[in-house]
């Protein structure tokens, strides 16, 4: 038996001149078509040559551009691919520009607890100054609940200057009575105060959310987004009208009585001297 002949690369290229092998793409064979197109619509200078748009390299087309929006879609495409070099290239920085756009849109951030708290309507300074008795204070601050079996009995006392207050927190510390001095900054709305303190956390919001100016009063006081409610007295015991104020006032703010934390009765400051005074208004 005769062993078949055996077919070199030449003899294959003769005996099967179309073969998968030697067939060029089609997208090879319209490359020429559309690159020319390309070159023969663009517009040209004054001379006759075609003037290159920015990033033109002669075989511009729109569809290259758009391949890198990813908005742009086949439909877009096949639309638009009759226009003008310069007008595609005008409409592709518009729609770059509007995908960026969307990319650097980012969620608002939620308001702040102490905005949607409103101060007492027409509050009164005037009215509001003297002696107030810290009587209780409710937070979330990890810290308070850990430490509040230190808390000392703690007095405020309140002096009107202009729209702004000046206040001074007299306490104990370590057995010895101490002065700190701050005032209460004007916002330009009544009952609503900023507090400058010192530290990375931040100012303090102040509102005086609720007062009777001479039984009790209401504040609240955010720093970093932290809230915490306080309930000041004239006198101790506080009322019943007072507590059942508060205890309305820190459910609303998602607050529950785990989160009380009540001041001693006893052991208040009348004064402090003077290597015991921290002034924190700044000048």
């Amino acid at each position: 038996m005769m062993e078949p002949a055996r077919l070199t690369p030449r003899a294959l290229k003769h005996r099967y001149p179309q073969s998968v092998e030697h067939r060029q793409p089609a997208s090879a064979v319209a490359a020429p078509a559309r690159t020319e197109l390309a070159r023969n619509s663009a517009p040209r200078r004054p001379g006759g040559a075609a003037a290159l748009l920015p990033g033109d390299t002669g075989q511009w087309t729109l569809t290259q551009a758009l391949a890198v929006l990813p908005s742009a879609s086949p439909t877009l495409v096949t639309a638009t691919a009759m226009l003008t070099p310069r007008t595609a290239f005008l409409l592709t920085l518009l729609l770059a520009g509007g995908s960026l756009s969307r990319r650097a849109r980012r969620p608002s951030r939620p308001a702040s607890p102490i905005s949607t708290i409103q101060p007492k309507a027409n509050f009164d300074a005037q009215q509001f100054a003297g002696t107030w008795l810290l009587v209780a204070v409710a937070s979330s601050c990890r810290f308070l609940q850990e430490e509040g079996h230190q808390a000392e009995a703690t007095s405020l006392h309140v002096a009107p200057q202009g729209a702004a207050m000046a206040v001074s927190t007299l306490r104990k510390l370590d057995g010895i009575c101490w002065q700190v001095r701050q005032l209460y900054g004007d916002t330009g709305v009544k009952g609503r105060f900023l507090l400058q303190a010192r530290g990375a956390r931040g100012p303090v919001d102040v509102v005086v959310g609720d007062t009777d100016y001479r039984g009790f009063a209401i504040l609240y006081l955010e720093q970093a987004r932290r809230l915490s409610v306080k309930l000041y007295a004239r006198s101790l015991p506080p009322s019943d009208l007072a507590l059942s104020a508060f205890e309305q006032r820190i459910q609303r703010v998602n607050l529950t009585e785990d989160h009380i934390l009540f001041f001693p009765k006893y052991g208040f400051c009348e004064s402090a001297d003077q290597f015991h005074v921290l002034n924190e208004v700044r000048r």
